[in-house]
């Protein structure tokens, strides 16, 4: 058709569709849709401008590769075509995985945006007849949030990818994460944003360090709140199980009625610090005359009460020792006690004391992964919460799915823990140039 006709034609469909309106809305053409109403031309225009910043991570991708993807496969290909996996050098794993996962979180911060632009779309559609022109937008529409999909997953691949590198190659991690520090120490302090956390406290998540209370608390709140674990912070150890604050000799004897009543005020606290009223069990960290961290673990569903410790030589030689010489005894005793006014607190009776014929069971001394060395107990500690709140147990070795798993060497995990608490202080992925963690 001559190009004179065809604006012709135009020309006579826009003056049909505005006499048809009951809106003062015009009939305007909007390439490569077609004819449509202003009122929809501005979700369109605005969606065109989406797609072409996408381009800044998808440069194949533009509005009419996007119109002319009939199957999901073609979709799915501008992500797979430009987010390629195949490295094998432990630098290159590094380098390829941050910079793949920060372009893609980039793309889906931005493709998320059409959410709201296709909402304004719809409701645009029930002031006027449809026109070709629509399906063709909302095609467009429903190929993005494919490739939202898409780009979502390939993320997801690559973050476990870059788990498994933190783990599979320590020494190169140990590099970064010293390089890291480094620059943490060189920086302005970045940890404003987060009560009780300072840069010295930071650093203790660094290689061979011991980590401080500071940062487990941190992360026992932040990964408590608002789940069904109820985690109390390294103060409540030493003042309500034992007997001074170096915890290393627990309570003995009848526990009084106005220390029950501060622990129930302590734990109330801590509910409503995590808002978290549906808890069901309670994790306590134990730091050990500033020396070594472990755990206790109380479990009111499987009727549970543990002490993890991943020193290997107070766990084996203790286990086979019989339970009045076990080293946890008397702290499981106190344990105990805390389980009954725990039990209160939730509205539910619990009856451990001279009583043999309780269905509870009771773990002084449970079986963990053990650290190799003498400074992992916190990383330990922090993961036996991880596991805890994901699993409602230790798992050990492979059984623990990927990013999970216990190590010999466990510098990755202190990888992660310092990237996250970075993220959290709000810096960047392209802010920490040492490190990009998942």
């Amino acid at each position: 058709m001559p190009e004179h006709t065809r604006t012709a034609v135009r020309s006579h469909s826009l003056r049909a569709l505005e006499r048809k309106t009951s809106h003062r809305c015009k009939a305007i053409e909007c390439p490569p849709f077609g004819l449509t109403r202003t009122c929809r031309a501005i979700s369109i225009l605005q969606l065109q401008h989406l797609v072409n910043d996408c381009r800044l991570s998808l440069p194949a991708l533009n509005l009419g590769s996007l119109l002319a993807a009939t199957k999901v496969e073609d979709v799915k290909d501008f992500i797979e075509q430009q987010f390629s996996e195949s490295v094998s050098a432990p630098e290159e794993v590094f380098y390829v995985s941050e910079a793949h996962i920060k372009a893609l979180r980039v793309l889906s911060t931005k493709i998320s945006s059409a959410k709201s632009i296709f909402s304004d779309y719809t409701l645009s559609l029930r002031r006027h007849e449809y026109l070709p022109s629509d399906g063709l937008v909302l095609k467009a529409f429903g190929n993005l949030q494919l490739l939202l999909e898409f780009a979502n997953t390939k993320r997801t691949s690559m973050e476990q990818t870059m788990l498994k590198a933190l783990d599979d190659f320590p020494d190169t991690t140990e590099a970064r994460l010293r390089k890291l520090m480094s620059q943490i120490g060189e920086a302005q302090d970045p940890f404003r944003k987060i009560p009780n956390v300072t840069v010295a406290n930071f650093n203790t998540l660094g290689v061979g360090r011991w980590v401080d209370d500071e940062i487990m608390n941190y992360f026992v709140s932040k990964w408590c709140r608002r789940s069904t674990v109820l985690g109390l912070n390294t103060f409540f150890a030493c003042k309500y199980l034992f007997q001074e604050d170096s915890c290393l000799f627990a309570k003995t004897g009848t526990l009084t009625a106005e220390a029950e009543r501060k622990a129930l005020r302590w734990c109330a606290n801590t509910m409503k610090n995590l808002d978290t009223d549906h808890w069901d069990a309670v994790f306590i960290p134990i730091n050990e005359n500033q020396l070594h961290w472990y755990s206790a673990y109380i479990d009111f569903r499987l009727k549970r009460i543990e002490i993890f410790d991943s020193l290997e030589t107070t766990c084996v030689t203790n286990r086979d020792k019989p339970l009045s010489l076990q080293k946890n005894m008397k702290l499981m005793l106190v344990l105990m006690w805390l389980t009954e006014v725990l039990g209160r607190l939730r509205g539910e009776q619990v009856m451990l004391k001279n009583n043999p014929e309780t269905d509870w069971v009771c773990e002084p001394h449970s079986m963990v992964p053990f650290q190799p060395n003498s400074y992992d107990c916190g990383v330990h500690c922090l993961w036996h919460l991880r596991h805890l709140l994901q699993y409602r147990q230790i798992k050990p070795g492979s059984l623990a799915e990927l990013g999970l798993a216990f190590t010999d060497n466990m510098v990755g995990k202190r990888a992660r823990l310092a990237g996250e608490l970075l993220r959290d202080c709000g810096l960047e992925d392209g802010q920490l140039p040492s490190l990009s963690l998942c």
